[in-house]
């Protein structure tokens, strides 16, 4: 904010200057003229001096009322600087505590980037500033959706996790997802998390489909996931209880048991959300929905293996919770 513009400042200073004078000669010469009306027959300065005495009153009154204004503009501006003094302190009480993340350095590289190339290259940084700054406010509520599949989000809760990955998919098995550059790089990455000595996290994979008949179309994926230390088996919807099916069949993955990463799509079939949500009372039902078809698929239903039956479940309840 810019401070108050002086009176006496430049172009807009002198016009304020001249209005007042031509307000103070006007004042003058009525004052004059109506005393040499009402006094005619009286001869004498006076008149002249009353004129200007009355002018001048005029005019300090005028100075009087703008230097007002001048200490309520400056008082304004000065309040509003102590507040936006108070917001940039608690705003680095705040960056403190981040100190070994990105956001100091992304509050440095971002004032340098509005500064430098042209203006499109500033529309996007701030476009990508305001869409970070939306999904981190998304975040203080444990959920965030964006459109499409997220493979970014994906990769970054790969290198995130510290304990375990639960992964569904119930992609068909003619889909060519896992043999794309992203999921080639998202395999990579769980590689390195199984590998990592620090973490030795453990990855689970469960592949549903139809029909038993479909066993054989993944066995060049689950043997390469196998040899990458992930832990694969597969099982037909076919061959599971009612109950077991109940719900909405979904892909999604479970990261350390605390949040999930849930693609969802269209009537067509086509991915067109994806959703990471860290609340409790939502992730848990993924996880024992999970652990209820890991169960349920029986090591002898993996595409290296002969097709077995899924292990029967007593009991009158829902296994699953109702999920």
């Amino acid at each position: 904010m810019n401070a108050p513009t002086s009176p006496f400042d430049g172009t807009r200073g002198t016009r304020h200057v001249t209005q007042k004078l031509l307000v103070t000669v006007v004042v003058g010469g009525a004052v004059y003229l109506l005393t040499n009306v009402l006094g005619s027959d009286e001869e004498g300065p006076w008149q002249l001096v009353l004129s200007v005495l009355c002018g001048g009153i005029v005019l300090i009154v005028q100075f009087l009322v703008s230097f007002v204004n001048q200490m309520h503009a400056v008082k304004d501006s000065v309040d509003k600087r102590f507040a936006d003094i108070g917001k940039a302190t608690k705003l680095f009480n705040e960056v403190e505590k981040l100190r070994g993340d990105g956001v100091p350095r992304l509050a440095e590289h971002a004032t340098k980037v509005v500064s430098m190339g042209p203006d499109i290259l500033h529309a996007f940084a701030h476009a990508e500033i305001d869409r970070l700054a939306a999904q981190m406010e998304d975040f203080t509520n444990l959920v965030a959706e964006c459109p499409g599949e997220n493979h970014d989000w994906l990769l970054t809760l790969t290198r995130c996790t510290r304990q375990s990955i639960d992964a569904i998919s119930t992609t068909v098995v003619d889909d060519s997802f896992w043999n794309t550059e992203p999921a080639g790089r998202y395999l990579t990455a769980q590689r390195e998390a199984i590998l990592d000595p620090e973490r030795s996290i453990r990855v689970r994979r469960l592949f549903i489909v139809k029909r038993p008949e479909q066993f054989a179309a993944l066995v060049p994926i689950c043997t390469e996931q196998r040899d990458m230390g992930i832990d694969v088996r597969v099982v037909a919807l076919e061959e599971l209880p009612p109950y077991f099916r109940r719900g909405k069949m979904i892909d999604f993955i479970v990261f350390d048991g605390a949040l999930s990463y849930e693609i969802h799509a269209d009537q067509l079939s086509v991915n067109s959300s994806t959703t990471v949500n860290a609340r409790a009372n939502e992730v848990e039902p993924l996880k024992r929905r999970f652990n209820l078809l890991w169960d349920a698929a029986d090591p002898a239903n993996s595409p290296n293996g002969v097709p077995g039956q899924v292990r029967a479940r007593t009991g009158g309840s829902d296994p699953d919770g109702g999920d």
